[in-house]
């Protein structure tokens, strides 16, 4: 919030302004302004505008592209006009960073909008305190003040710093400024312990160590003498962090506040050594047979990867330890790879399903997104070595001039340890001599070769060479899919499962599409179960009202994305639904799927797009905004 209105202090001067103008202005500190200015210079370049620094006078805007600079303009401003079903959260998260009372004639200028207004949206806001176990405390002449328990609303501000509000961020770093110096201090100590810990986990003790300065800094805590144990090398750590928090903010720390630290880091933090349970050969077995089963199923070769199933045992041994003392990590990837990669997510689902049965352990939704990266990674490693497969590749041209070389490097870099030639349309014998085992050509060849072939154009471009990786993963292609305008998912709709409907369950949704798809010959018999099987494990109801219903395993007959826009949309589970893309994939689409799904969690960002999708008038105005979303071809 503070930096709209300091780039609106620039916009709105003719002449340089000084640190100390902001300073005043804004009663913060000189480091607090330097670190603002600092962002928005480091920024600047790629956001249309630049700053002139003149010596004892300060700083003057160029705005050097309107374009861009309106968007970021735009995007800071967020920070203060929120969206009517935003403000409950944000007026809480407000009264949350205030040390008294405040009226509502304060919170109505904040949010630019009416004293009536904001006394209508705090019955919502006061059902949103109780969930976190606030409550509002009103008093006539000084307004309103948030009570709360210090763990409760630790555990609040941890988490609304992490999901960036604006109003929380604000407060806290303007009290942190800079906590670079204390991250580096923390890795270097955890390694000289011989600890470990992932980047999320990292992110966990950061923002959680940011949260007890700013509320000890808020609240004048005392400083208390707590005993650490020095053999125990998390109480080393911890008493190393108090040590220099305290010096370094000038504040004293709790043994309470001590004692939640040392909770956090022994949640986050991992011996170097892991203590892999007794039941390890058990789970060894477990895991062979489930993911065995997996490739019978899905034609992969999990089973043949040493690593990832040493990796992947060290994991789910050390997951159902912590499930076990009831300790989970927040996955904040989790989410995404449930809507782009949708296979290995369902994998996953069904392994973790799998354990549940097995271990008698609850598996939660950040967990699986855990487990999922390793399924993904494995499959990562099989499409490089499908690439590397191809040892021979022909190029054939309308001449052996510079275009073919040109065409022969590009190909070259994406198939480094192959042999590439070029040939002429008039060298087709050597071509057949040369025993390609892939050709790209730019035209028809007359002589029959038993090789894969993909049709190219004459000059290659980057997103041809991505389309390539792209095609050449997949069991099937079409060999003219890069000469053609549309983008490769593109005949996967068909105007016969296009529809705008009315409904006012999602059930009934899904029923209806996956049974057309069924009696249609698309999906197998089963498949409408095999999509309930799948909602039973996790909603497919996404974001801005995009659905994306599939099911739990991919083995379609034929390849087909049923679409129904519903007339009026309606809420369910607290998520409104609008659109619904049924994916109904044969199981040799693994990265076609991907494709598609990675488009369709792109439209989902885009809340404009997604509205101009709901008000299409025909089949050809969809497909038309569908391809515009994310560049056509570039897909």
């Amino acid at each position: 919030m503070r930096m709209y209105l300091i780039m609106k202090d620039f916009i709105n001067s003719n002449i340089y302004l000084s640190l100390d103008y902001f300073v005043q202005k804004y009663d913060v500190s000189k480091r607090t302004i330097q670190n603002d200015l600092s962002y928005l210079m480091r920024i600047s370049p790629r956001k249309g505008f630049t700053f002139h620094n003149k010596r004892g006078s300060g700083y003057l805007l160029e705005i050097t592209n309107e374009e861009l600079f309106k968007d970021f303009m735009e995007s800071l401003n967020e920070g203060i006009y929120f969206q009517v079903k935003e403000r409950p959260a944000q007026i809480l998260a407000y009264l949350a960073i205030q040390t008294g009372y405040i009226s509502m004639d304060n919170i109505a200028d904040t949010f630019q909008v009416s004293k009536t207004v904001i006394k209508h949206d705090m019955n919502d806001v006061e059902n949103l305190a109780k969930s976190y176990h606030f409550e509002l405390e009103r008093k006539t002449h000084y307004g309103i003040l948030l009570c709360y328990e210090l763990t409760s609303f630790k555990k609040y501000l941890v988490e609304e710093y992490l999901n960036q509000n604006v109003f929380i961020q604000t407060a806290v770093n303007d009290v942190i400024e800079e906590f670079n110096d204390i991250e580096q201090k923390l890795i270097r100590q955890l390694n000289k312990e011989g600890l470990k810990i992932n980047y999320n986990e990292l992110l966990n003790v950061i923002e959680y160590l940011k949260i007890v300065i700013y509320i000890a800094h808020r609240q004048d805590e005392q400083k208390e003498e707590f005993i650490f144990d020095k053999n125990n090398e998390i109480h080393r750590i911890v008493e190393f962090l108090v040590g220099i928090l305290e010096k370094k903010y000038a504040i004293g720390l709790s043994k309470k506040s001590i004692e939640e630290i040392l909770k956090v880091l022994q949640k986050n933090i991992k011996r170097e050594i892991g203590s892999i349970s007794s039941f390890t050969n058990y789970l060894k077995e477990d895991i062979e047979e489930f993911i065995k089963q997996i490739d019978e199923k899905y034609d992969t070769k999990f089973l043949e990867d040493e690593d990832f199933k040493k990796m992947l045992l060290t994991h789910v041994s050390l997951l159902i330890d912590r499930l076990h003392n009831k300790i989970s990590y927040q996955n904040p990837l989790a989410n995404e790879l449930n809507i782009t990669y949708p296979m290995m997510f369902n994998i996953a689902l069904q392994f973790c399903s799998m354990l549940h049965e097995k271990y008698n352990v609850e598996v939660t939704f950040d967990e699986i997104g855990f487990v999922a990266m390793h399924f993904a990674s494995h499959m990562e490693k099989e499409k490089q070595g499908k690439l590397l497969s191809y040892n021979r590749i022909g190029i054939v041209c309308s001449s052996g001039g510079g275009s073919a070389y040109m065409i022969k490097i590009q190909i070259e870099s994406l198939f480094p340890q192959a042999e590439v030639q070029t040939f002429s349309f008039l060298q087709q014998d050597e071509l057949k001599t040369f025993q390609p085992d892939l050709i790209f050509t730019i035209m028809p060849l007359s002589q029959e070769i038993k090789t894969p072939i993909i049709y190219i154009k004459e000059l290659l471009d980057d997103r041809d060479l991505v389309k390539i990786k792209q095609i050449l993963q997949c069991e099937e292609y079409d060999p003219y899919t890069l000469i053609q305008d549309n983008p490769m998912y593109y005949s996967f709709f068909s105007k016969d499962f296009f529809k705008f409907i009315e409904a006012d369950s999602y059930e009934n949704i899904i029923r209806m599409m996956g049974q057309e798809l069924e009696e249609k010959g698309y999906g197998k018999k089963g498949y409408t179960d095999l999509i309930f099987e799948r909602e039973s494990y996790v909603s497919t109801i996404y974001t801005n009202g995009v659905c994306i219903p599939h099911p739990l395993e991919t083995d379609a007959l034929k390849n087909m994305i049923s679409v129904a826009i519903l007339k009026k949309p309606f809420v369910q589970n607290g998520k409104e639904i609008k659109i619904v893309f049924m994916i109904c994939l044969k199981k040799d689409q693994v990265e076609i799927y991907k494709v598609i799904t990675k488009k369709l969690y792109r439209l989902m960002q885009k809340s404009n797009y997604v509205e101009m999708l709901t008000k299409v008038d025909s089949f050809e105005e969809m497909m038309s905004l569908m391809k515009e979303i994310g560049g056509g071809n570039n897909e």
